[in-house]
């Protein structure tokens, strides 16, 4: 299981999908995971490393399977730092999951990002997990002297570098941004990669270069299997066995028997991150513990494999309320 799996991997470093059991007849299955998506970003003052530290030791505690967080260069609020939280994360626990959802990768070299990476899935030992996209904003291109109209192909030989990197053999290579030349990272840390995009072109690509598709928080369930099949179609295309393919969603979630008082709380988040012009009540779950678990598992129903429930705050109470009262919903049923 995701959250319980001593190794990710076998003695060929080959890496092992979490929740993922391989049958001799090369069926798979895969597995639940309820992951807490810890908000790294405040409002007002972002809580301190103390704080941090006791959330994901909770986290871990209450029996969720992973710890998520965004990534951001340049924001009016306060942020840390995704991959250096994941560390401060990875030193605070001992089996959960850790992973970005999602890295702006475009945004880091990724000669850069495959050193952070090497070093945090060897600290952490072997439990880290990346969400990567092509997104970010104009002003954080012009400001790193990324070529916005090139998002793309900077983004297709960021993927590619970072995979071959991670290796840990000796890269030659070309390319017009990242070219290698006896370029070498060690400790191995081949680590998974799922992608996140709301697009076609986009999803498509997630089937193609990742090890999954991460849909975001807008949106129907229809529009999650239109881009199911999308993603599987493209990984199809670059011969790659579509059932292979892990699907995680972003959920933004709040559970309070006052329902007012649940959106009000997930509501005064989102409008921080995103602005007073985010749809909170399409794009947001909030509500009692039935109401919350019931459009949970939904989403479970559809497919989705790994939540990444976002919370609005390192709110103690709020996290054994889903532990207590959400998760074991989800979890019956789901062998």
């Amino acid at each position: 299981m995701l959250a319980h799996m001593v190794a990710l991997y076998d003695h060929a470093g080959n890496w092992i999908m979490p929740k993922v059991i391989a049958a001799k007849d090369r069926q798979v299955r895969k597995e639940l995971s309820i992951g807490i998506h810890v908000p790294s970003v405040s409002v007002s003052s972002l809580d301190d490393g103390p704080a941090y530290a006791a959330y994901f030791r909770q986290v871990e505690a209450l029996g969720f399977d992973a710890i998520w967080l965004e990534d951001r260069i340049f924001h009016p609020a306060a942020l840390a730092d995704s991959l250096v939280l994941l560390s401060w994360a990875a030193a605070s626990t001992s089996r959960i999951l850790l992973g970005t959802a999602v890295m702006v990768l475009n945004l880091r070299q990724a000669p850069v990002v495959a050193r952070q990476v090497s070093t945090l899935q060897h600290l952490s030992g072997g439990r880290l997990a990346l969400g990567l996209s092509l997104g970010g904003r104009v002003e954080e291109y012009h400001a790193l002297g990324v070529p916005m109209d090139r998002r793309v192909a900077i983004f297709r030989e960021s993927v590619a570098v970072l995979k071959t990197l991670l290796g840990g053999e000796e890269v030659e290579r070309d390319g017009a941004f990242f070219p290698l030349h006896g370029a070498t990272i060690r400790p191995a840390a081949p680590v998974p990669m799922l992608i996140g995009g709301v697009v076609e072109a986009a999803v498509r690509r997630a089937g193609e270069l990742g090890d999954g598709w991460i849909m975001a928080p807008f949106g129907s369930l229809e529009d999650f299997r239109r881009g199911r099949d999308t993603a599987r179609q493209g990984a199809a295309a670059a011969g790659k066995d579509p059932d292979d393919l892990t699907f995680g969603r972003l959920l933004y979630v709040a559970v309070d028997d006052d329902r007012a008082r649940a959106r009000a709380a997930i509501a005064g988040f989102l409008h921080g991150y995103y602005g007073p012009d985010y749809d909170v009540d399409n794009n947001a779950i909030f509500g009692s513990a039935d109401e919350v678990s019931s459009r949970l598992r939904e989403q479970v129903d559809a497919g989705i494999s790994h939540l990444m429930l976002a919370v609005p705050s390192l709110d103690h109470s709020h996290l054994r309320c889903l532990a207590e009262q959400v998760a074991p919903v989800l979890r019956r049923g789901i062998s």
